[in-house]
């Protein structure tokens, strides 16, 4: 029997006071043993697709993780291992013989522990293109342009040795230059793309300058978009979800895939440089829309000193120890501003939508490129102190976004132990060999779901053990498929497919080539 001394109500609430400090404590031990248990899984797993047979994927973001980390699973084992193995996979894939060159290529490629050996689709996506043309069509093509165009350079190589190039290219090609074909190509010197390439027949090399200027319909004018009825009826009944991840990288790319593309970016509404080509002209350059002609190559400003850095600017820090904040500060690139159009610039967009997010430390260190309009600019959109390139660092969530082009930086990034989130309307040549969700973070143009992203990664119990397995994986692919010396080995085999495009003997659809060396 229970006593009435025993159910005194101050004695019967300490009694349940104590009981629920103790259960408190109880699911905090738990929670914290299951987090830990977690953390233990995800990090000891050789790599994250095993996990979904642990842990049945319990937000959208862990499901793109581990689809992608099974496709990049894929993509490593499917890599050829002899010059045999890569001849047949070559024939299967675009259904004709390699160009002359390619044994040497791949013997050169595996000596030099390339971890990518078949896929190279961005090459044959630009290359294609030109394919259709004549030899001496081309040469043609490269004389006149010679002769009426600025910004760029010419490459030439005969007889094993450089007659003529910028000195950033001789270095890139140095090692492998007596093993090239005779070639000649031209070289972009802008940050932007600028072969339209709608006028195919067309030889002649003038350009229009879209400078500052709505850009938008010159660059759309390979798209098909619908009609805004037709986009009405399209949408008519549909409950569209409040935001999407990236899950398809090609796609998020497409730029006629995406009408409401046209308010997203600078370059559409008012690019800095664009001294627009209709014609189609072999010009190489660091990166190109998909609506755009230009032969995409390695921009080698990834691997100057000034953009990837030294033993100075290397990040020590652990992922556990940085601040659990995404960083980005820069400069006001990315267009020519215009009161008119600033806000559609890209970076622009970023700042002012999350400038005030207590998970955000980002803004603009210096307004460039806006002329009168800079102190208007600077009031409208804030300004943030100029910090040390080390102090981003500092940080778990490094943002990268588009500049003018491509974002020098990207690399730099890439090699800390930062988590990697990146914004691009690009197209660029390691599209073939950096996987979203599994090395980086891939941000839509919209940006709607940065946010959601971010909280994920920040504050979810295995998102916080996927984001600082990823910032690893990210960095440790970055140091053995991103070097130096994947450049020379990408821009050599390009070279191969490149040079082939002149030879006489070759037909119409370059597909009878020579015997195999």
């Amino acid at each position: 029997m229970i006593s009435s001394k025993t159910l005194h109500p101050q004695r019967v609430a300490r009694h349940f006071g104590s009981l629920h400090l103790l259960c408190l404590l109880v699911v905090g031990v738990t929670l914290i043993h299951l987090r830990a248990s977690v953390y233990d899984t995800i990090s000891g797993a050789r790599d994250l697709s095993s996990v979904s047979t642990i842990f049945k994927a319990s937000h959208p973001i862990e499901r793109l993780i581990l689809q992608y980390e099974q496709n990049y699973k894929q993509f490593v084992e499917r890599q050829s291992k002899t010059p045999e193995e890569a001849i047949t996979a070559y024939k299967k894939r675009y259904n004709r013989n390699p160009p002359p060159g390619f044994s040497k290529w791949v013997r050169y490629a595996l000596a030099h522990n390339s971890t990518v050996i078949d896929d190279y689709d961005r090459i044959e996506e630009k290359i294609a293109q030109f394919r259709t043309l004549s030899p001496f069509d081309l040469q043609r093509r490269i004389k006149i342009w010679q002769k009426t165009a600025r910004s760029f350079g010419t490459v030439k190589i005969q007889d094993g040795r450089f007659i003529e190039g910028e000195d950033r290219v001789q270095k890139s090609l140095a090692d492998i230059v007596d093993q090239l074909p005779d070639v000649e190509f031209l070289y972009s010197w802008l940050d932007e793309p600028r072969i339209i390439g709608v006028n195919r027949e067309s030889n002649k090399a003038d350009s229009e300058n879209m400078g500052g200027k709505n850009a938008w319909p010159l660059l759309t004018e390979k798209c098909n978009f619908p009609s805004e009825f037709q986009a009405q009826r399209r949408w008519e009944g549909r409950t569209e979800p409040k935001f999407k991840y990236v899950e398809d990288l090609n796609e998020s790319l497409d730029v006629c895939r995406h009408p409401e593309y046209q308010h997203m970016h600078g370059f559409f509404n008012s690019p800095t440089t664009l001294p627009a080509v209709r014609s189609l002209i072999p010009l190489f350059s660091g990166a190109a829309l998909s609506t755009m002609s230009d032969i995409i190559t390695p921009g080698l400003d990834y691997i100057a000193p000034g953009y990837l850095g030294d033993s100075k600017t290397f990040d020590a820090i652990p992922y556990s120890e940085k601040k659990t904040q995404m960083y980005w500060k820069a400069w006001s690139t990315g267009s020519s501003f215009r009161e008119e159009s600033y806000r559609f610039n890209h970076r622009v967009r970023f700042v002012q939508r999350f400038g005030t997010h207590p998970m955000f430390h980002i803004g603009f260190s210096r307004y460039v490129q806006c002329g009168d309009f800079c102190p208007q600019l600077e009031k409208l959109v804030g300004i943030v102190p100029n910090d040390d390139s080390k102090v981003g660092f500092q940080y778990k969530f490094a943002m990268d976004i588009d500049g003018n082009g491509y974002s020098g930086r990207y690399y730099r990034l890439l090699h800390s132990n930062c988590l990697v989130f990146k914004q691009t309307m690009w197209q660029q040549w390691h599209d073939d060999r950096l996987m979203p969700w599994v090395h980086y973070i891939p941000v839509s143009m919209s940006m709607d779901e940065l946010e959601s992203m971010v909280n994920y990664f920040a504050n979810d119990t295995k998102g916080q053990v996927y984001g600082e397995k990823i910032a690893e994986a990210g960095r440790t692919w970055a140091e053995k498929s991103l070097r130096p010396i994947d450049i020379t080995i990408y821009t050599y085999r390009q070279l191969l497919e490149y040079a082939n495009l002149f030879k006489e003997d070759t037909g119409s659809d370059r597909r009878t080539l020579a015997p195999q060396d």
